[in-house]
Protein backbone atom coordinates (compact mmCIF):
# COMPACT_ATOMS: atom_id res chain seq x y z
CA UNK A 1 0.00 0.00 0.00
CA UNK A 2 2.67 2.49 0.93
CA UNK A 3 4.54 1.72 -2.51
CA UNK A 4 1.28 2.52 -4.39
CA UNK A 5 0.55 5.19 -2.71
CA UNK A 6 4.00 6.92 -3.14
CA UNK A 7 4.38 5.24 -6.65
CA UNK A 8 3.84 8.87 -8.66
CA UNK A 9 4.82 11.51 -6.34
CA UNK A 10 8.09 9.87 -4.70
CA UNK A 11 8.46 6.32 -6.04
CA UNK A 12 10.49 4.29 -3.50
CA UNK A 13 11.80 1.54 -5.79
CA UNK A 14 13.23 1.52 -9.12
CA UNK A 15 13.86 -1.06 -11.72
CA UNK A 16 17.63 -2.02 -11.36
CA UNK A 17 18.25 -2.00 -15.33
CA UNK A 18 15.89 0.79 -16.21
CA UNK A 19 15.08 2.88 -13.49
CA UNK A 20 11.23 2.77 -13.97
CA UNK A 21 9.62 2.96 -10.98
CA UNK A 22 7.94 -0.42 -9.92
CA UNK A 23 5.81 -1.71 -7.32
CA UNK A 24 4.83 -5.18 -5.86
CA UNK A 25 2.02 -7.43 -7.31
CA UNK A 26 0.99 -10.73 -6.57
CA UNK A 27 0.72 -13.91 -8.49
CA UNK A 28 -2.86 -15.22 -7.85
CA UNK A 29 -2.10 -19.22 -8.05
CA UNK A 30 1.14 -19.33 -6.06
CA UNK A 31 1.22 -15.86 -3.65
CA UNK A 32 4.53 -14.92 -5.00
CA UNK A 33 4.79 -11.34 -4.69
CA UNK A 34 7.52 -9.60 -7.38
CA UNK A 35 8.19 -6.26 -8.95
CA UNK A 36 6.11 -4.99 -11.83
CA UNK A 37 7.34 -2.01 -13.68
CA UNK A 38 4.91 1.19 -14.18
CA UNK A 39 5.27 1.69 -17.56
CA UNK A 40 6.58 -1.75 -20.03
CA UNK A 41 7.61 -0.22 -23.54
CA UNK A 42 10.46 -2.74 -24.25
CA UNK A 43 13.08 -0.65 -22.73
CA UNK A 44 14.09 -3.04 -20.36
CA UNK A 45 15.07 -6.73 -20.77
CA UNK A 46 12.80 -7.51 -17.70
CA UNK A 47 9.71 -8.72 -18.35
CA UNK A 48 7.02 -7.87 -15.66
CA UNK A 49 3.85 -7.63 -17.04
CA UNK A 50 1.45 -10.15 -19.41
CA UNK A 51 -0.29 -9.41 -22.70
CA UNK A 52 -3.13 -7.55 -21.28
CA UNK A 53 -3.17 -4.33 -19.59
CA UNK A 54 -4.95 -3.79 -16.22
CA UNK A 55 -8.35 -2.14 -18.85
CA UNK A 56 -8.21 -4.49 -20.63
CA UNK A 57 -9.19 -7.06 -17.86
CA UNK A 58 -11.71 -5.45 -15.94
CA UNK A 59 -13.10 -4.60 -19.72
CA UNK A 60 -13.19 -8.46 -20.02
CA UNK A 61 -14.06 -9.34 -16.65
CA UNK A 62 -17.09 -6.58 -16.69
CA UNK A 63 -18.48 -6.17 -19.71
CA UNK A 64 -21.63 -6.46 -19.84
CA UNK A 65 -22.03 -7.10 -15.82
CA UNK A 66 -24.92 -5.76 -13.84
CA UNK A 67 -24.00 -4.92 -10.43
CA UNK A 68 -24.76 -8.08 -8.75
CA UNK A 69 -27.75 -8.64 -6.85
CA UNK A 70 -25.89 -9.50 -3.62
CA UNK A 71 -23.73 -6.14 -3.90
CA UNK A 72 -27.50 -4.21 -4.37
CA UNK A 73 -28.59 -6.28 -1.13
CA UNK A 74 -25.51 -5.35 0.74
CA UNK A 75 -26.36 -1.89 0.05
CA UNK A 76 -29.80 -2.03 1.61
CA UNK A 77 -28.90 -3.38 4.80
CA UNK A 78 -25.97 -0.71 5.16
CA UNK A 79 -29.14 1.86 4.51
CA UNK A 80 -31.34 -0.15 7.16
CA UNK A 81 -28.65 -0.41 9.49
CA UNK A 82 -27.31 3.87 9.14
CA UNK A 83 -31.63 4.77 9.35
CA UNK A 84 -31.72 2.78 12.65
CA UNK A 85 -29.14 4.74 14.50
CA UNK A 86 -30.12 7.90 14.49
CA UNK A 87 -26.71 8.97 15.06
CA UNK A 88 -26.16 9.07 10.51
CA UNK A 89 -27.07 12.09 8.73
CA UNK A 90 -26.75 12.29 5.37
CA UNK A 91 -27.40 9.05 4.33
CA UNK A 92 -27.01 8.61 -0.04
CA UNK A 93 -26.86 5.52 -1.72
CA UNK A 94 -24.65 5.95 -4.89
CA UNK A 95 -23.99 9.67 -4.63
CA UNK A 96 -20.83 11.38 -6.00
CA UNK A 97 -18.43 12.46 -3.63
CA UNK A 98 -16.59 15.71 -5.53
CA UNK A 99 -13.48 16.74 -4.26
CA UNK A 100 -13.05 20.16 -2.69
CA UNK A 101 -10.21 20.81 -4.04
CA UNK A 102 -9.25 19.22 -6.77
CA UNK A 103 -12.59 18.67 -8.12
CA UNK A 104 -11.88 14.37 -8.60
CA UNK A 105 -14.80 12.25 -7.57
CA UNK A 106 -15.72 9.35 -6.47
CA UNK A 107 -19.11 7.43 -6.18
CA UNK A 108 -19.25 5.31 -2.84
CA UNK A 109 -21.83 2.68 -2.65
CA UNK A 110 -23.60 4.33 0.39
CA UNK A 111 -22.00 7.63 2.22
CA UNK A 112 -23.06 9.20 5.51
CA UNK A 113 -22.09 11.50 8.40
CA UNK A 114 -21.44 9.87 11.61
CA UNK A 115 -20.73 12.55 14.61
CA UNK A 116 -19.28 15.00 12.10
CA UNK A 117 -17.42 12.25 10.36
CA UNK A 118 -17.81 11.61 6.32
CA UNK A 119 -17.97 7.96 5.90
CA UNK A 120 -17.78 6.54 2.73
CA UNK A 121 -19.32 2.83 2.64
CA UNK A 122 -17.89 0.59 0.03
CA UNK A 123 -19.65 -2.71 -0.37
CA UNK A 124 -16.24 -5.76 -1.53
CA UNK A 125 -17.43 -8.55 -3.26
CA UNK A 126 -14.73 -8.99 -5.73
CA UNK A 127 -11.07 -8.61 -7.02
CA UNK A 128 -9.88 -4.86 -6.49
CA UNK A 129 -6.78 -4.12 -8.16
CA UNK A 130 -4.53 -2.47 -4.62
CA UNK A 131 -3.85 0.88 -6.83
CA UNK A 132 -7.41 1.05 -6.94
CA UNK A 133 -7.87 1.06 -3.40
CA UNK A 134 -4.57 2.85 -2.46
CA UNK A 135 -6.11 5.42 -5.28
CA UNK A 136 -9.83 5.76 -3.45
CA UNK A 137 -7.96 6.02 0.49
CA UNK A 138 -5.80 8.75 -0.92
CA UNK A 139 -9.17 10.41 -1.96
CA UNK A 140 -10.63 10.19 1.12
CA UNK A 141 -7.78 11.49 3.43
CA UNK A 142 -7.70 14.65 1.10
CA UNK A 143 -11.06 15.03 1.88
CA UNK A 144 -10.89 14.31 5.53
CA UNK A 145 -13.57 11.67 5.05
CA UNK A 146 -12.90 7.83 6.05
CA UNK A 147 -12.97 4.86 3.66
CA UNK A 148 -15.07 1.76 4.91
CA UNK A 149 -15.09 -1.49 3.42
CA UNK A 150 -17.19 -3.83 4.26
CA UNK A 151 -17.98 -7.51 2.94
CA UNK A 152 -20.51 -10.07 3.16
CA UNK A 153 -18.02 -12.82 4.75
CA UNK A 154 -14.50 -13.22 5.47
CA UNK A 155 -13.64 -16.72 5.66
CA UNK A 156 -10.52 -17.43 8.67
CA UNK A 157 -9.01 -20.11 5.92
CA UNK A 158 -9.29 -19.23 2.36
CA UNK A 159 -9.36 -15.24 1.58
CA UNK A 160 -9.02 -13.67 -1.13
CA UNK A 161 -5.65 -11.25 -1.65
CA UNK A 162 -8.15 -8.06 -2.26
CA UNK A 163 -9.42 -8.97 1.67
CA UNK A 164 -5.89 -9.23 2.90
CA UNK A 165 -5.03 -5.82 1.23
CA UNK A 166 -8.36 -4.43 2.95
CA UNK A 167 -7.51 -6.15 6.32
CA UNK A 168 -3.77 -5.71 6.87
CA UNK A 169 -3.91 -2.13 5.96
CA UNK A 170 -6.84 -1.62 8.34
CA UNK A 171 -5.14 -2.70 11.50
CA UNK A 172 -5.94 -6.33 10.65
CA UNK A 173 -9.70 -5.57 10.73
CA UNK A 174 -12.48 -6.49 9.14
CA UNK A 175 -15.90 -5.85 8.87
CA UNK A 176 -19.02 -8.40 7.86
CA UNK A 177 -22.85 -7.23 6.85
CA UNK A 178 -25.20 -10.03 6.38
CA UNK A 179 -28.85 -10.17 7.29
CA UNK A 180 -28.20 -10.93 10.56
CA UNK A 181 -26.19 -7.89 11.30
CA UNK A 182 -29.20 -6.15 9.62
CA UNK A 183 -32.02 -7.58 11.97
CA UNK A 184 -30.24 -6.72 14.72
CA UNK A 185 -29.29 -3.29 14.10
CA UNK A 186 -32.95 -2.20 13.32
CA UNK A 187 -33.65 -4.20 16.34
CA UNK A 188 -31.34 -2.43 18.63
CA UNK A 189 -31.85 0.81 16.91
CA UNK A 190 -27.59 1.06 16.74
CA UNK A 191 -25.70 0.04 13.76
CA UNK A 192 -23.91 -3.22 14.44
CA UNK A 193 -21.30 -5.40 12.32
CA UNK A 194 -19.06 -8.69 12.28
CA UNK A 195 -16.00 -7.47 13.01
CA UNK A 196 -12.93 -10.21 12.09
CA UNK A 197 -9.65 -9.23 13.59
CA UNK A 198 -6.18 -10.06 14.45
CA UNK A 199 -4.32 -10.21 17.63
CA UNK A 200 -0.55 -10.17 18.19
CA UNK A 201 1.65 -12.74 20.74
CA UNK A 202 4.17 -12.51 22.64
CA UNK A 203 6.59 -14.21 20.15
CA UNK A 204 5.64 -11.41 17.29
CA UNK A 205 3.42 -13.75 15.27
CA UNK A 206 -0.70 -12.92 14.97
CA UNK A 207 -3.11 -14.91 16.79
CA UNK A 208 -5.81 -17.13 15.29
CA UNK A 209 -8.25 -14.70 12.89
CA UNK A 210 -11.23 -14.17 16.47
CA UNK A 211 -14.81 -12.07 14.85
CA UNK A 212 -17.44 -10.63 17.23
CA UNK A 213 -20.68 -8.64 16.50
CA UNK A 214 -19.20 -5.02 17.49
CA UNK A 215 -21.11 -1.36 17.36
CA UNK A 216 -19.90 0.85 14.94
CA UNK A 217 -19.68 3.56 17.81
CA UNK A 218 -17.20 1.48 19.89
CA UNK A 219 -14.98 1.34 16.34
CA UNK A 220 -11.61 4.01 16.22
CA UNK A 221 -11.88 6.53 13.34
CA UNK A 222 -8.86 7.68 12.00
CA UNK A 223 -9.50 9.05 8.48
CA UNK A 224 -5.71 10.38 8.78
CA UNK A 225 -4.58 6.70 8.35
CA UNK A 226 -7.84 5.76 6.66
CA UNK A 227 -8.52 3.10 9.20
CA UNK A 228 -11.34 1.99 11.29
CA UNK A 229 -11.10 -1.03 13.81
CA UNK A 230 -12.39 -2.40 16.67
CA UNK A 231 -9.09 -3.97 17.74
CA UNK A 232 -5.86 -2.15 17.54
CA UNK A 233 -3.38 -4.61 16.74
CA UNK A 234 -0.46 -1.86 15.72
CA UNK A 235 -0.95 -0.59 19.50
CA UNK A 236 -1.55 -3.99 20.72
CA UNK A 237 1.92 -5.17 18.78
CA UNK A 238 3.86 -2.25 20.43
CA UNK A 239 2.95 -2.71 23.69
CA UNK A 240 3.96 -6.47 23.53
CA UNK A 241 7.43 -5.50 21.79
CA UNK A 242 8.14 -2.78 24.75
CA UNK A 243 7.33 -5.15 27.15
CA UNK A 244 9.71 -7.52 25.57
CA UNK A 245 12.87 -5.06 25.22
CA UNK A 246 11.86 -4.03 28.51
CA UNK A 247 12.79 -7.66 30.02
CA UNK A 248 15.41 -8.52 27.36
CA UNK A 249 17.30 -5.08 28.70
CA UNK A 250 16.73 -6.60 32.26
CA UNK A 251 18.19 -9.95 31.51
CA UNK A 252 21.39 -7.94 29.60
CA UNK A 253 21.72 -5.89 32.72
CA UNK A 254 21.66 -8.59 34.75
CA UNK A 255 24.31 -10.55 32.65
CA UNK A 256 26.54 -6.83 32.43
CA UNK A 257 26.43 -7.37 36.37
CA UNK A 258 27.73 -10.76 36.40
CA UNK A 259 30.13 -11.10 33.83
CA UNK A 260 32.06 -7.55 34.97
CA UNK A 261 31.98 -9.08 38.62
CA UNK A 262 33.76 -12.35 37.12
CA UNK A 263 36.18 -10.52 34.45
CA UNK A 264 36.96 -8.32 37.45
CA UNK A 265 38.31 -11.11 39.67
CA UNK A 266 40.06 -13.40 36.66
CA UNK A 267 42.00 -10.53 35.67
CA UNK A 268 44.45 -10.40 38.73
CA UNK A 269 43.69 -14.37 39.96
CA UNK A 270 43.01 -16.66 36.56
CA UNK A 271 41.38 -18.96 38.76
CA UNK A 272 37.96 -19.37 38.70
CA UNK A 273 34.66 -21.49 39.10
CA UNK A 274 34.24 -23.81 36.01
CA UNK A 275 30.76 -23.77 36.54
CA UNK A 276 29.95 -20.43 36.88
CA UNK A 277 31.70 -19.51 33.77
CA UNK A 278 29.77 -22.05 31.60
CA UNK A 279 26.72 -20.60 33.43
CA UNK A 280 28.00 -17.75 31.69
CA UNK A 281 28.44 -18.82 28.52
CA UNK A 282 24.47 -20.75 28.26
CA UNK A 283 23.11 -17.59 29.38
CA UNK A 284 25.02 -14.82 26.81
CA UNK A 285 24.17 -17.75 24.08
CA UNK A 286 20.52 -17.51 24.76
CA UNK A 287 21.02 -13.84 23.83
CA UNK A 288 23.15 -14.47 20.66
CA UNK A 289 26.21 -13.52 21.99
CA UNK A 290 29.23 -16.08 22.27
CA UNK A 291 31.39 -16.06 24.90
CA UNK A 292 34.69 -18.70 24.65
CA UNK A 293 34.90 -21.99 26.09
CA UNK A 294 37.90 -20.94 28.56
CA UNK A 295 37.82 -17.26 29.15
CA UNK A 296 41.71 -17.50 28.67
CA UNK A 297 40.58 -17.13 25.06
CA UNK A 298 38.56 -13.60 25.93
CA UNK A 299 39.84 -10.61 23.58
CA UNK A 300 40.96 -8.88 26.73
CA UNK A 301 42.57 -6.10 24.45
CA UNK A 302 38.37 -5.08 23.45
CA UNK A 303 37.31 -5.93 26.60
CA UNK A 304 39.92 -3.41 28.41
CA UNK A 305 39.82 -0.71 26.27
CA UNK A 306 36.26 -0.47 26.74
CA UNK A 307 36.05 -1.39 30.42
CA UNK A 308 38.76 1.82 30.42
CA UNK A 309 36.62 3.81 28.41
CA UNK A 310 33.37 3.45 30.43
CA UNK A 311 34.66 4.60 33.65
CA UNK A 312 36.99 7.05 32.36
CA UNK A 313 40.69 5.17 34.07
CA UNK A 314 43.08 2.23 33.17
CA UNK A 315 41.29 -1.08 33.59
CA UNK A 316 42.88 -4.49 33.13
CA UNK A 317 46.21 -3.35 32.21
CA UNK A 318 49.40 -1.71 33.95
CA UNK A 319 49.37 1.75 31.45
CA UNK A 320 49.94 5.07 33.51
CA UNK A 321 47.91 7.04 32.19
CA UNK A 322 44.35 6.36 29.93
CA UNK A 323 46.37 8.03 26.30
CA UNK A 324 48.85 5.00 26.54
CA UNK A 325 45.46 2.93 26.00
CA UNK A 326 44.75 4.95 22.93
CA UNK A 327 48.30 4.27 21.31
CA UNK A 328 47.82 0.60 22.00
CA UNK A 329 44.92 0.51 19.73
CA UNK A 330 46.20 2.19 17.04
CA UNK A 331 48.17 0.41 15.59
CA UNK A 332 48.66 -3.04 17.68
CA UNK A 333 44.47 -3.50 17.84
CA UNK A 334 43.46 -1.38 15.02
CA UNK A 335 40.60 -4.37 14.20
CA UNK A 336 38.90 -3.10 17.21
CA UNK A 337 39.36 0.78 16.84
CA UNK A 338 36.23 1.02 15.83
CA UNK A 339 34.81 -0.18 19.08
CA UNK A 340 37.12 2.18 20.69
CA UNK A 341 36.26 5.57 18.70
CA UNK A 342 32.55 4.47 19.70
CA UNK A 343 33.42 4.30 23.19
CA UNK A 344 35.00 7.21 23.38
CA UNK A 345 32.09 9.05 22.07
CA UNK A 346 29.63 7.26 24.39
CA UNK A 347 31.40 7.86 27.63
CA UNK A 348 32.31 11.59 26.45
CA UNK A 349 36.59 10.75 26.81
CA UNK A 350 37.25 13.09 24.36
CA UNK A 351 38.55 15.68 27.12
CA UNK A 352 40.41 12.88 28.77
CA UNK A 353 42.49 12.11 25.42
CA UNK A 354 43.23 15.83 24.73
CA UNK A 355 44.52 16.51 28.34
CA UNK A 356 46.55 13.85 28.36
CA UNK A 357 47.68 14.22 24.68
CA UNK A 358 50.54 16.57 25.71
CA UNK A 359 53.03 15.43 22.95
CA UNK A 360 49.98 15.78 20.44
CA UNK A 361 50.93 12.10 18.97
CA UNK A 362 47.92 10.77 19.46
CA UNK A 363 46.08 13.81 17.57
CA UNK A 364 48.71 13.25 14.22
CA UNK A 365 47.57 9.53 14.59
CA UNK A 366 43.84 10.78 14.69
CA UNK A 367 44.42 12.64 11.72
CA UNK A 368 46.06 9.94 9.52
CA UNK A 369 43.55 6.86 10.45
CA UNK A 370 40.83 8.59 9.49
CA UNK A 371 42.45 9.69 6.09
CA UNK A 372 42.89 5.91 5.52
CA UNK A 373 39.38 4.81 6.62
CA UNK A 374 37.71 7.25 4.40
CA UNK A 375 39.90 5.98 1.80
CA UNK A 376 39.04 2.43 2.39
CA UNK A 377 42.43 0.90 3.33
CA UNK A 378 41.85 -2.89 4.25
CA UNK A 379 44.31 -2.63 6.94
CA UNK A 380 41.09 -0.36 8.89
CA UNK A 381 38.53 -3.06 7.81
CA UNK A 382 36.26 -3.46 11.39
CA UNK A 383 36.66 -6.44 12.57
CA UNK A 384 32.65 -6.66 13.52
CA UNK A 385 32.86 -10.44 15.28
CA UNK A 386 32.39 -9.61 18.42
CA UNK A 387 29.10 -7.01 17.84
CA UNK A 388 26.75 -9.15 19.92
CA UNK A 389 29.12 -9.61 22.71
CA UNK A 390 29.69 -5.83 22.73
CA UNK A 391 26.13 -5.18 22.54
CA UNK A 392 25.32 -6.92 25.61
CA UNK A 393 28.16 -5.75 27.69
CA UNK A 394 28.34 -1.89 26.64
CA UNK A 395 25.10 -0.79 24.88
CA UNK A 396 25.90 2.36 24.79
CA UNK A 397 28.74 1.61 22.69
CA UNK A 398 26.59 0.01 19.82
CA UNK A 399 24.11 2.60 19.90
CA UNK A 400 26.88 4.83 18.74
CA UNK A 401 27.65 6.49 15.36
CA UNK A 402 31.30 7.69 14.45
Amino acid sequence: MELQTSLHVNPRFLCSTCFTPVYLVCQKERKNLYFRHTIEDGRCSAVTRGPLSQEEINARKYNGVKESWLHLQMKRWIVACLEADGRFTDIVVEGRWTGEITGAWRKPDVRAVFNGTRVAFEVQLSTTYINVIAERREFYRQEGGLLFWVFSQFNIGARRLTQDDVFFNNNRNAFVINSRTRDESVASKRFLLECVWAAPQVNGDAAPLQRETVPFDALTLDSATQRAYYFDFDGERAKLAAENEARRQARHKALRERFEAFYTAYLPDPRFEDQEWQSLVRDFAAEGASLPGHPGSLQKGLLNSLYSAKYGKVFGWDYPNFIQIAHHMEPGVRKYLHYFRKALKAYNRADLIRREDHSGKWAVKVAEYKERIRADDPAYVPDTEHDALVDVLFPEVMATQV
